[in-house]
């Protein structure tokens, strides 16, 4: 009643007996992989320790065979970068790594960009100020998601490498200020 041959142990090829796929996993011995994965039942149980019978052993929307032979991740780990965020989110919908917590490499994990700052995972510096994300949220404590936190027309990036206050637009970290004496104000520098 199971379709499998009487001269073969193993009907489907997959490393598993007959008997052992009726009776033991559940799975089916004519076919070498039960869950259409892309793994053998075999591999599952024996290499990778996944559910033969699902296709997405631990859940996270990334079939076990795409995680292994695709992505590289970790088909027992929803994420496998630890990073906020599951597989399935990097892969289908943010388009990040999922073995790799800091896709863009700015100094803040995936998740952490996704769903704390409504910063781009895939680029650095989200907001073209010339300061990476990371730097924005943990040193200068400036928003990655405008270019001038302080609203003063003089990007934080700017402000920055020439020794002005990103958070103050006044005084001389204004646009009126003229911290070197040259005659020319903040403003009339950056243009």
């Amino acid at each position: 009643a199971y379709g499998t041959s009487v001269q073969n142990a193993d009907t489907d090829g997959d490393g598993l007996t007959d008997g052992e796929e009726v009776y033991t996993y559940h799975t089916a011995p004519t076919s070498s992989d039960t869950d259409s994965d892309g793994l053998t039942d075999g591999d599952e149980l024996n290499i990778y320790k996944t559910d033969p019978t699902m296709d997405d052993t631990d859940g996270d929307g990334v079939v076990d065979g795409q995680e292994i032979n695709v992505h590289d991740s970790n088909p027992l780990n929803a994420d496998t970068d630890d990073d906020g965020l599951q597989d399935g989110e990097e892969v289908n919908a943010y388009r990040t790594s999922p073995t790799t917590a800091d896709t863009d490499a700015d100094g803040l994990a995936d998740g952490e960009e996704v769903m704390i700052h409504n910063t781009d995972p895939l680029s650095a510096d989200t907001d073209s100020d010339g300061l990476p994300d990371g730097a924005e949220v943990n040193v200068h404590m400036t928003n990655p998601t405008s270019d001038d936190s302080d609203s003063d027309a003089l990007p934080d990036g700017w402000e920055l490498l020439y020794g002005l206050d990103p958070l103050s637009s006044s005084g001389e970290d204004g646009i009126e200020g003229d911290p070197d004496f040259d005659a020319y104000n903040n403003l009339e520098e950056y243009q």
